[in-house]
């Protein structure tokens, strides 16, 4: 923790809040919709939910200052990565079992039925991680990250935890500076997901039965391809600019990524600048700030309008303008 009333990363505050209801709904927003129960008195909740957003992750710094039951459900299509700055957390998924606290992590999987006890003195720091992110970086397919808990005891499981932490607390006294480079965000990024193969068992650890690689020359494509369009989509690519950043041919970097993905490079771009105007038109929405959408959307690159439209009502299924309404 940072202090002993202050909290990492309170230099971006989401919200803050004394209301269970309140909390509920905004924590929810971030997450997933769930039920939240304060044990005890409501006079001692006080929510304090920090976080840094990155294109595909988010580092969420999360505390009640009561005794809470958070029951998620089925959640969304991502991992939450819990580490416990303090206090301890009881989590129950199925028949299984466990308590997180500084010694020990928790990995909420995605669409699995979770109910956590967080105690009163309880602050987490939550990585938020798409399967598809975690999947791509680990090149294991639909494999999940198979364990519920992970312990700082294992040597790799206490590097990717001290180098999160180190992460946090550099963001929390020089994010602004920091953030503000687009591709120092990038990289910043591109380090967290990489340290994650540090969670992932190897083939040795693992026996019989692990799902192959893809090769590993198309992974390495992949990743420098996206880490550039993550870096520099705002500024409209090209896809011989992709493809050189990636190191193979612009015919190479098509077939990698209709294999992977689906679609070529230039759409997986044009859904990074959609989701990231998305972003910022729903942050808008939350904070009640008055933005046009016009301007968000030439920030990120889009510079015809109707084109625009239409793309972000086929991928959100409403108009932007929709979204800003959205409070």
């Amino acid at each position: 923790m940072q202090g002993a009333t202050g909290q990492l990363l309170d230099s971006f505050p989401l919200f803050r809040s004394r209301s269970a209801d309140e909390a509920r709904d905004l924590v929810g927003r971030v997450f997933s919709p769930h039920r939240l129960a304060v044990r005890g008195s409501d006079r001692a909740l006080e929510v304090r939910h920090n976080q840094v957003r990155f294109d595909q992750l988010g580092i969420n710094v999360l505390s009640y200052g009561a005794e809470v039951e958070i029951d998620p459900g089925e959640r969304g299509d991502f991992y939450l990565l819990q580490l416990p700055l303090r206090g301890q957390a009881r989590m129950h998924c199925g028949r299984q079992e466990a308590v997180l606290d500084r010694g020990v992590m928790g990995v909420l999987h995605p669409r699995t039925p979770t109910i956590m006890n967080w105690s009163g003195d309880c602050a987490m720091l939550l990585l938020q991680v798409p399967s598809h992110a975690l999947q791509d970086q680990l090149d294991i397919g639909q494999q999940r990250l198979a364990t519920l808990t992970l312990s700082r005891q294992d040597p790799a499981v206490a590097a990717w935890w001290q180098s999160v932490l180190d992460l946090t607390r550099n963001l929390h006294h020089h994010g602004r500076q920091w953030l503000g480079q687009p591709r120092a965000q990038a990289a910043m990024e591109s380090f967290l997901l990489a340290g994650l193969s540090l969670l992932h068992p190897s083939p040795e650890r693992s026996g019989p039965g692990v799902a192959a690689a893809t090769p590993a020359s198309q992974g390495r494509c992949l990743r420098r391809a996206r880490d550039y369009i993550h870096a520099l989509a705002h500024e409209g690519l090209a896809l011989a600019d992709i493809a050189a950043a990636a190191c193979v041919s612009p015919r190479t970097l098509e077939a990698a990524f209709r294999r992977r993905y689906d679609q070529s490079p230039l759409a997986y771009a044009r859904g990074v600048q959609l989701d990231r105007v998305h972003e910022a038109l729903s942050r808008a929405a939350l904070e009640n700030r008055l933005v046009r959408v016009t301007d968000v959307a030439l920030q990120h690159g889009f510079a015809h309008m109707g084109r625009f439209a239409g793309y972000y009502k086929q991928r959100f299924g409403c108009a932007p303008s929709e979204t800003l309404r959205r409070r």
